[in-house]
């Protein structure tokens, strides 16, 4: 076989990179990085409270790093933290309007590129293919095992 997976698979995620990246809300100066991991998480969870701690937990981030993303996010008009009653020192993070509606323009562009990828192939291809995928990811779960073992 002349071509490999990883080579393959990086060359796909380079190119979303790009497309992605070429779209408007990731154009957004306030858009960087993990903000919009967060966002997503914060909007896909609106059954609960999410805390500083969970989005440690969430991202496996550390105290610090949460607290000064925490900190940029509401400079950019992104979050509130607001005091939760029985315990002024515990604080919970919404999202404000902007932060809603970003989320809501980024998952219309990813549902662009969803389309655009899937395009031309059945429902039981992208069965396939996602089958597939996972199965060469779980083989990434595995990478650096046997140097570790060895150690």
């Amino acid at each position: 076989m002349d071509k490999s997976i990883g080579f393959e698979i990086r060359s796909i995620s380079n190119r979303i990179k790009r497309f992605l990246n070429a779209q408007p809300a990731f154009q957004s100066c306030e858009m960087r990085g993990i903000y919009g991991y967060v966002i997503g998480f914060i909007y896909e969870n609106p059954h609960r409270d999410i805390f500083q701690k969970d989005i440690e937990e969430e991202f496996s981030i550390r105290r610090s790093s949460v607290t000064n993303l925490l900190c940029k996010m509401e400079n950019h008009g992104l979050i509130e933290r607001k005091s939760v009653s029985g315990d002024g020192r515990l604080k919970k993070v919404e999202l404000t309007q902007k932060a809603i509606d970003m989320h809501k323009q980024i998952v219309r562009e990813i549902d662009g590129l969803e389309r655009e990828l899937s395009r031309g192939l059945s429902e039981s291809e992208k069965r396939t293919l996602l089958d597939l995928l996972e199965r060469v990811k779980s083989n990434t779960d595995r990478l650096g095992e046997d140097e570790t073992k060895d150690k």
